[in-house]
């Protein structure tokens, strides 16, 4: 998934004033992205911002940097959600993590692989990645991790949609990766497949539902296709999320290392293991977004408290 700053981006902010814990999303990428695993992830952070009664009075992307709003937003703020998605890897994204030492911080939802020791991960209050390989990455320096599956298993839309009915056997989707092919002395590097990116959530839901079977090189189209209960395969990505999603999901013998292997053994039936897992992963994602409201709320009396008494002063 693509996090390039984007052209259009803005800053979603609500003024109004209320008794609710106020928190701060920050890794918003359905404000920049037309992915639709942004799209939805971005919806069910929302719904369950509201669901748990907390007042989000800003949702930024990844450069929040550039506007001038932001550090009013953050200082408000009761807890500032980090949304890590797939970004923090390889060294990437280190302010992200820097907040945490200024501010009332989780970091949650990400992948966390082959990052220098970042002395900040200690500052943060709550942890949780998006599958196990990640978590004991964060674990081997000390410092508490929970796994709980990505948001995308709990949103509403995509647990309503409802398929009309395969056409086609089997269906390949593209892969963050590309590949290179050769075309004598020229190489060109393209990404083979159905993208992400379309123009509405409901197109890449249809266009998995067209098919019977699908070759899956996309982290949201795995988790999609197993919320709509589609049999699939996988291959590697640009990091080891596929391979722990499928993992944590007790398929790993329908995950590849490429594509061709994988295009090779796509199953003909749904694996019950899936099933089990996307049941249990909504109310994981629920208890995640409970705990961090709890942590918020603790927060929010505690900063009540310090403007009283500094008001008696």
């Amino acid at each position: 998934m693509s996090n390039n700053p984007g052209k259009n981006q803005e800053v979603t902010q609500n003024p109004a004033q209320n008794n609710k814990p106020k928190v701060v999303l920050i890794g918003d990428t359905s404000l920049n992205s037309p992915h639709f695993g942004c799209q939805l992830v971005g919806q069910t952070f929302r719904e369950q911002f509201s669901r748990c009664g907390l007042d989000l009075i800003a949702s930024l992307p990844f450069d929040y940097e550039h506007f001038p709003v932001i550090p009013e937003a953050l200082e408000q703020a009761d807890l500032v959600v980090i949304n890590g998605e797939g970004s923090i890897h390889h060294g990437r994204y280190h302010e992200l993590v820097k907040l945490a030492s200024s501010y009332p911080a989780a970091l949650v939802n990400c992948v966390y692989q082959e990052n220098p020791v970042w002395p900040e991960l200690k500052d943060f209050i709550y942890i949780s990645t998006r599958e196990s390989l990640s978590a004991n990455e964060i674990r081997a320096q000390g410092v508490q991790c929970e796994v709980v599956p990505d948001v995308l298993f709990a949103s509403s839309l995509l647990n309503s949609f409802v398929c009309q009915g395969a056409v086609n056997d089997v269906g390949i989707t593209d892969n963050a990766q590309k590949i290179t092919y050769r075309l004598g002395p020229f190489k060109l590097r393209l990404r083979p497949g159905q993208s992400p990116k379309q123009k509405t959530v409901a197109d890449y839901l249809k266009f998995l539902c067209q098919h019977k079977r699908l070759c899956i090189g996309r982290f949201h189209a795995a988790i999609a296709a197993s919320v709509l209960k589609i049999p699939l395969s996988t291959w590697d990505s640009n990091t080891w999320k596929m391979r722990g999603l499928m993992q944590d999901m007790g398929v790993s013998h329908l995950h590849f290392s490429d594509r061709k292997a994988a295009i090779d053994a796509i199953p003909l039936a749904f694996d019950p293991k899936i099933e089990a897992f996307t049941q249990q992963a909504r109310r994981k994602i629920e208890s995640m977004f409970d705990a961090l409201t709890v942590i918020a709320q603790h927060n929010a009396a505690k900063r009540t408290i310090e403007n009283n008494s500094g008001a008696r002063k």
